[in-house]
């Protein structure tokens, strides 16, 4: 993990003097962001980055989350180096969430994107733009077993999570539509796990709320921005669990975004449906100023 976080370190340093090579004297941006979720069962997530750069970027994050029953705070440190140009984007980032109630992780993933554009006329009329994407996460799961009288030595069972992923999404007439999907590989059988490993802490953010690791899934997003100040969406999320007889789940959620010069504020609700357990709700809000 050591090595992830020095390539990060490199990319960080190669975005300050980027501006200077392009001979530019606009100084280079610096934008803070916060979001709190609130939801069933005492959920409280939190969450806050700060990023440097335009075209060139470097971004820290925090975030935490708990809820009723859990023993303690899970928080998650993250970076994030990414470079956003008029066509193409690439990014790689890593995180380390330290233990809690036993179980730990790190992970280091890979993002790039192509933008194709298909009018830049100052008034388009039909559609504007398509994207293209894909991305490879790996995820680094450590949960310990505490020793019993039945079973005296302590353990740590390993599990590598290799996660492929791609997305799109097509703008015009004031409208982006937004689908991705994903497969996940695991280096274990999880007919072997102990079931004590199943009762690791909820997995963060509230697509993903119910217990287990993801086989596969998807998103599809409408955004409408005909407005400058305000951009409504919906938006709707399907997740398949490795662990049987674990039920698939279903979160559907709707928001919007309220922007005026650099400040922007964004208020969202997200509904999660899975067979045979109750439905959990959350509403999150989040701020972010650009300066």
């Amino acid at each position: 993990m050591r090595v992830y976080f020095n390539i990060l370190a490199i990319i960080m340093l190669l975005a300050v003097p980027s501006r200077a090579l392009e001979g530019e004297n606009e100084p280079v941006g610096v934008k803070f962001g916060a979001r709190g979720t609130i939801g069933t069962g005492g959920y409280l997530g939190r969450g806050a980055y700060l990023q440097y750069g335009d075209a060139w970027q470097a971004r820290a994050s925090y975030s935490d989350y708990r809820f009723d029953g859990s023993t303690g705070t899970t928080r998650t440190a993250g970076l994030r180096g990414s470079y956003q140009g008029e066509s193409l984007a690439a990014g790689v980032t890593a995180s380390v969430t330290p233990r809690n109630d036993f179980y730990a992780n790190r992970a280091f993933g890979v993002d790039g994107g192509w933008t194709f554009v298909l009018d830049d006329s100052e008034e388009p009329s039909g559609l504007e733009e398509f994207e293209l994407g894909a991305w490879w996460a790996q995820t680094r799961h450590s949960q310990i077993i505490p020793a019993t009288r039945v079973l005296p030595i302590e353990r740590d069972i390993i599990i590598n999570q290799h996660d492929f992923g791609v997305s799109a999404s097509l703008t015009g007439w004031d409208t982006t539509l937004s689908v991705d999907g994903f497969r996940a590989i695991y280096d274990q059988d999880f007919d072997d796990i102990p079931a004590s490993l199943r009762r690791r802490p909820r997995l963060a953010e509230a697509a993903a709320l119910v217990n287990g690791f993801p086989e596969r899934g998807g998103s599809v997003r409408l955004d409408y921005s005909r407005w400058r100040a305000v951009s409504p969406y919906l938006s709707f999320v399907a997740t398949r669990y490795q662990i049987q007889p674990q039920p698939a789940a279903a979160t559907a959620g709707g928001g919007v975004a309220l922007r005026h010069g650099g400040l922007a504020v964004d208020i969202g609700y997200e509904l999660v449906r899975a067979k045979g357990i109750a439905d959990t709700k959350y509403l999150t809000f989040g701020g972010s100023f650009k300066f």
